[in-house]
């Protein structure tokens, strides 16, 4: 029926933001369903994706499930992409992290995956430097249907010998199917637990996702509510590198080390505590709805609510009774300094918005016009939750650091995509900005400020259709982020020193700080991509070239803070340029051949740091010409896939080139290459009357290389050794 033709297909509400073949002049890449049901059992998202071109990632866990998981694209951090779930931006507005933790078990409702590569075609939510990545989450079928998964995780330890239950997940999934000619439902419930690989690394994770879909005559509304409370270890803070090759120490887990002048030993180490742990939850509300206004106008609409509250409680030895505004002058008196501290750190965070489109189909092309109003609030404060020596009076919910913090966004933009002729099609976007922080309400230190940024962000680009097997095409952008929150004021870490970073004046022996002059400025991208796709019966291959051209990137400095995140700084200009190649190929029946492989160039053009003072007057080293921090220059995956009937299997294999983990050119300071190779199999046995079950195996490094997937500065992380899982689903 007509009907059913309606909600078989994707909404336009959420692909709009996805890039079309032979249409749209943009480097992407997508990952279909039924290839994220053959790979997905328990893995994040990174891990996941870590097989496309130019991607990589890392997990502070060291087993790349449940925990704290990164992704980066072309050497760009997570931090530096736009990560959109059915066109909602998840980037976290204050520090544009990405927490895939926050939605836990996400993969089994995800139905298509776009990455692409560039300045993107997000035409709203965070700028897209690196890249984009575009999750769907349209689970909704048209037959009823019930599935029941499970999955247990096992990881060798070198160290003791031993092969360990370590990984359990369940899941439960329901499609309603059609009811009554016009809704859907849709639920599904998780459960994961792991003892990660490195000491203390635990995770405890629910997910939850749950969705309805209405069907009217010209209108489809869809409503999603997701996420997942969790509790984990922390284990933030990598290793020393010559761990790595420790079967015992590269498990360790410090939450503070020290090395000496040659890095080769460790003089202080400070092992995590078991009661340093996090207790978080993020739901995700989300309203969309799709209206046909006419044959040629639709208009669509996204409204959504995300809130999140938690807590993680970590080792504040270092801290003294200054610091924790204690003593007489706060009117908390002490006999002796506090000692085996344990603080809590709170963090609250409410983000709301209104992301409306309309799209006009006209003779020759389609226009959309759309615009992104978001709002931002968030409140931080920090209290000991546990230490001696504390007065017997001492109020246990006394704050010893509060704040709010804010963002609003507000945007506007256009995309117009016109068919000139059958051959070519013409790009055009524009977009225009508008972002304002805010800090207040800060206890003890009374530092607040609202600053504003501005930024308008044009892109064009063409696609050409040579013939039915190959196009090109070239794109040009323009695009401008500003710095986080963190790079202008770390608040959060006042009580360990951290302050204001906007210009001083210290004249008559006070700081005094002008809120108006922040010195991390916003970096801005010059982005040109070229690229061609052939694609002939079971044969696909594309080039693209790339050449991004910055000014005041914003790059790693090499150092971390507390938290084990990377202290950022503005380089002058910056430079990254390469080729990506990718192809896929039948060699015989059921068995594919696919590989791709990235070369690039990332270098610093002008850039210094301060080196010291030589009698008075400030010394600065050029680390003009030296590798960019966390930019590998080779990066490349292969796999061979076998598909016949119901047997399905893989392995594939992945290399990442050696890269710098600060930018002083360092060779201590090189996370060295590595290659690791992985396996998979499963079969499907109908069982009659449309049931179905199947079973599945991984085998992860197979080859038991070590290896350490990043670093930062001198801190490095350590991939598992050998680890495997083992599953089964029943569907009926």
């Amino acid at each position: 029926t007509g009907r059913d033709t309606v909600y078989q297909a994707e909404p336009v509400t959420i692909i709009a933001t996805h890039a079309r073949e032979r249409i749209t002049p943009v480097t992407f890449t997508n990952l279909k369903q039924s290839e994220i049901k053959l790979q997905y059992s328990a893995q994040d998202v990174p891990v996941l994706l870590a097989g496309l071109p130019s991607i990589t990632f890392y997990s502070e866990n060291g087993n790349g499930t449940g925990g704290y998981s990164y992704i980066s694209l072309r050497g760009f951090d997570q931090q530096r992409l736009s990560v959109l779930v059915n066109g909602v931006p998840q980037n976290d507005p204050e520090d544009f992290s990405v927490y895939w933790i926050d939605f836990p078990d996400l993969l089994g409702s995800t139905t298509n995956i776009q990455v692409q590569r560039g300045a993107g075609s997000a035409f709203y939510g965070p700028p897209a430097i690196g890249g984009s990545i575009n999750l769907l989450a349209v689970p909704f079928q048209p037959q009823p249907g019930v599935t029941l998964e499970s999955s247990l995780g096992f990881q060798e330890y070198g160290s003791t010998n031993a092969i360990v239950l370590s990984t359990r997940k369940y899941s439960a999934t329901f499609n309603s199917g059609l009811v009554g000619d016009r809704y859907m439902f849709y639920g599904r419930l998780g459960k994961l637990s792991t003892d990660g690989y490195r000491d203390k690394s635990w995770d405890d994770i629910n997910s939850y996702f749950f969705g309805v879909e209405r069907f009217d005559e010209s209108l489809t509304t869809r409503i999603h509510f997701y996420g997942g409370p969790f509790s984990d270890g922390l284990v933030y803070n990598g290793l020393p590198k010559f761990y790595n090759k420790d079967l015992k120490l590269r498990r360790s887990n410090f939450n503070y080390f020290e090395l000496n002048n040659t890095q080769d030993s460790v003089t202080y180490a400070s092992s995590r505590r078991p009661q340093e742990s996090e207790q978080f939850s993020q739901p995700h509300f989300e309203f969309l709805q799709e209206w046909r206004l006419s044959p040629g106008v639709t208009l669509n609409n996204t409204i959504f609510y995300i809130q999140g509250d938690g807590y993680y409680d970590y080792d504040g030895s270092g801290l003294d009774s200054s610091s924790l505004h204690l003593g007489s002058t706060h009117g908390i008196p002490l006999s002796a300094n506090p000692s085996n501290i344990l603080v809590r750190a709170f963090v609250g965070n409410k983000q709301w918005g209104w992301l409306p489109r309309l799209e006009f189909n006209h003779g020759s092309g389609t226009l959309t016009v759309g615009a992104e109003l978001r709002f931002h609030r968030s409140l931080h404060w920090g209290k000991i939750a546990y230490a001696e020596n504390l007065p017997a009076m001492y109020d246990p919910d006394y704050h010893i650091y509060e704040y709010q913090g804010g963002k609003d966004i507000l945007s506007v933009y256009g995309h117009e995509l016109t068919k000139m002729n059958d051959a070519f099609t013409l790009m055009t976007d524009l977009q225009m900005v508008y972002n304002r922080y805010s800090l207040s309400n800060e206890k003890f230190n009374n530092n607040h400020f609202s600053y504003p940024y501005l930024f308008l962000n044009p892109r064009i680009g063409l696609n050409y259709n040579i013939n039915e097997a190959v196009n090109t095409y070239i794109s040009l952008a323009y695009t401008s982020r500003e710095p986080r929150l963190k790079d202008l004021y770390k608040a959060e870490e006042s009580i360990w020193g951290s302050t204001p970073i906007f210009s001083a004046d210290t004249a008559g022996g006070m700081i005094t700080y002008d809120f108006k002059k922040p010195l991390a400025k916003p970096e801005h991208l010059f982005d040109v991509e070229l690229g061609g796709v052939y694609h002939s019966g079971s044969t696909t291959a594309s080039v693209n070239l790339f050449w991004m051209e910055f000014s005041d990137e914003l790059i790693k400095s090499g150092t971390v803070d507390i938290f084990g995140e990377p202290v950022m700084g503005n380089a002058d200009r910056s430079r990254h340029m390469g080729v990506e190649l990718q192809v896929q190929t039948d060699l015989l029946s059921g068995i594919s051949l696919s590989g791709n492989a990235t070369i690039s160039y990332n270098r610093l053009i002008r850039y210094s740091i301060v080196e010291g003072m030589n009698n008075g007057s400030i010394t600065r080293q050029s680390l003009d010409g030296n590798p960019i921090a966390g930019s590998p220059d080779i990066m490349g995956n292969v796999r061979l896939f076998y598909d016949l009937n119901d047997l399905r299997a893989s392995i594939t294999g992945k290399y990442v080139g050696a890269f710098y983990t600060d930018n002083t050119k360092n060779a201590l300071l090189k996370n060295d290459a590595y290659a690791v190779v992985d396996a998979m199999a499963s079969y499907r046995f109908a069982l009659g009357s449309g049931v179905f079950l199947t079973v599945r195996g991984e085998a992860r490094n197979i080859l038991n290389s070590l290896f350490t997937m990043s670093g930062e500065g001198q801190e490095f992380f350590p991939a598992a050794e050998r680890n495997y899982i083992f599953g089964t689903s029943l569907q009926f």
